[in-house]
């Protein structure tokens, strides 16, 4: 870990520092130019306006600390530099600082999904059981006031070394307590039940192992207990490395909750240079959580807003009124925020994420949507399934289960025809469109016909399209024109350097 003090006093002479950890001290801008994982800004330094200029784009957003008490005795560019950075306040001492670095600002992002199909269910508990689709599971159950154990989950959980693991279940129930016992044992196996410990499963807050981070690896087995008479509805548990509340995924993420069904989404805000366009990016499919395309969108220096979809099996398309008016009050905010108004916002996907940028970029009257592989057909999908591209994506069932009464021809194209209709009756007379598409899409082959037909997109500012050959995946050309497109926008449009 690469650590930059900049202030009066090097605290690497008074306090001890990790093996790992490089700590420079008022070195900028070193011999050779590298990168920084934190930034420690504690007061007075020589540091000139140029300098905060450039260190900014070496070091990310939310990995930058500083010493509120000496704010006023910098220079108005680094409190601008703090500004950009969405700098975080230091509140414990030096060393507790120093201690906690590689707990909160380690590299990488993880998060697992464990199904509740995965869980072995002890039938002799259950008065009745029934799967719904992947994602969701109903129990009706009686302990008779006792703590009974309904299921232990058949894949054991690895904890990484040196990572703080959190938990979340999603669920809903009626009449029943939630609580997980988690077994550890160091070299794998059943787990060792003196090694053992409960959390409340009902708690809103995720749940972080009681664990020593060690250096070696260990593994968990998790059981599900419930206590009291009736229903529980399983969604899927969640496990994901942990910044002890200082990020989801990334240092700086945040949460969206649906209160009724505990199932999340994150979204992640970066300040950029604050200057105009925001960017707004929805991650595609992943099975794997945690946001995609934060390089991207970091070298643009632009604002930007990154979403991820952690629920069902590689998400659910951003869908659910709930979670969608949801998103469109955090990017409204982040707008406010920077002083900005819809003329200055850009929304961007592809493939999985493109369905909310183009229904809610077209209901915030964006400046321009930005897509590629665009996939709008939820029921078009399912229906081609059975015939056109049997096993390619059964997920997509699982999604429509959650937007349909029944998965019938009728209700699935119903679906379609109303995400049109809403489409159609938006006012895009000042919304660019830039559409990337596949033209032999084994996924939603319909896409396309629409936006040439839509009234909406008939006025339009622009409509722009190209067509690749291939099927979705076939050809990346396809996410090239898009990140060109994207690129052209920034530096015409918003004036931007190349």
């Amino acid at each position: 870990m690469k650590v930059l003090q900049l202030g009066p006093d090097n605290w690497a002479d008074h306090y001890e520092l990790p093996e790992e950890m490089k700590w420079e001290f008022n070195d900028f801008p070193p011999k050779k130019k590298h990168s920084y994982d934190v930034v420690i800004v504690n007061g007075e330094n020589q540091l000139a306006d140029e300098d905060w200029q450039k260190l900014q784009w070496l070091v990310d957003p939310y990995h930058v600390l500083y010493s509120p008490k000496t704010v006023d005795q910098l220079i108005p560019a680094a409190r601008h530099f703090l500004k950009c950075q969405a700098a975080v306040p230091i509140q414990d001492d030096p060393q507790t600082v120093i201690d906690y670095l590689p707990r909160r600002y380690f590299f990488g992002q993880s998060g697992i999904r464990f199904l509740p199909s995965s869980l072995m269910p002890m039938m002799d508990r259950l008065s009745a059981y029934e799967m719904l689709d992947s994602g969701h599971v109903i129990f009706k159950t009686d302990t008779h006031g006792q703590w009974l154990s309904l299921g232990t989950y058949k894949m054991g959980l690895f904890l990484d070394p040196n990572k703080l693991i959190k938990l979340w279940l999603a669920y809903q129930a009626e009449g029943l307590a939630i609580r997980l016992r988690v077994f550890i044992q160091p070299a794998g196996g059943d787990g060792d039940p003196n090694e053992s410990f409960i959390l409340d499963a009902s708690s809103p807050e995720e749940l972080q192992l009681p664990i020593k981070m060690v250096d070696y690896n260990r593994y968990a087995n998790i059981s599900l207990e419930v206590k009291g008479a009736g229903t529980l509805k399983l969604g899927i548990l969640h496990s994901r490395w942990g910044r002890e509340g200082y990020g989801e995924f990334i240092a700086g993420g945040q949460r969206i909750v649906d209160l009724t069904t505990r199932e999340d989404i994150a979204y992640f805000c970066n300040p950029g240079d604050l200057k105009p366009p925001l960017n707004v990016y929805f991650s595609g499919a992943r099975s794997l959580e945690g946001f995609e395309a934060f390089p991207m969108f970091r070298y643009a220096k632009a604002p930007a807003i990154l979403f991820t979809d952690m629920r069902l099996e590689v998400g659910q398309f951003y869908t659910t009124s709930h979670m969608e008016d949801e998103i469109k009050r955090v990017i409204k905010a982040y707008l406010k925020k920077l002083g900005f108004d819809e003329s200055q916002l850009i929304m961007n996907g592809i493939s999985m994420g493109t369905y909310p940028a183009i229904r809610l970029g077209a209901q915030l009257g964006a400046y321009a949507i930005n897509v590629a592989k665009p996939l709008a057909g939820l029921g078009l999908i399912a229906q081609r399934g059975r015939l056109e591209r049997p096993f390619g994506f059964e997920t997509i069932f699982d999604i429509d289960n959650q937007l349909v009464d029944r998965l019938e021809n009728e209700q699935l194209s119903q679906l379609d025809k109303d995400f049109w209709k809403d489409f159609n009756q938006c006012d895009l007379s000042k919304t660019r469109l830039f559409v990337a598409y596949m033209k032999d899409d084994d996924y939603d082959n319909q896409a396309i016909e629409h936006f040439r037909n839509s009234p909406a997109v008939a006025r339009a500012r622009e409509f722009a399209s190209r067509g690749f050959a291939g099927h979705h995946n076939d050809d990346p050309s396809v996410n090239y024109w898009f990140a060109n497109r994207l690129h052209q926008m920034l530096t015409h449009d918003f004036g931007r350097k190349e």
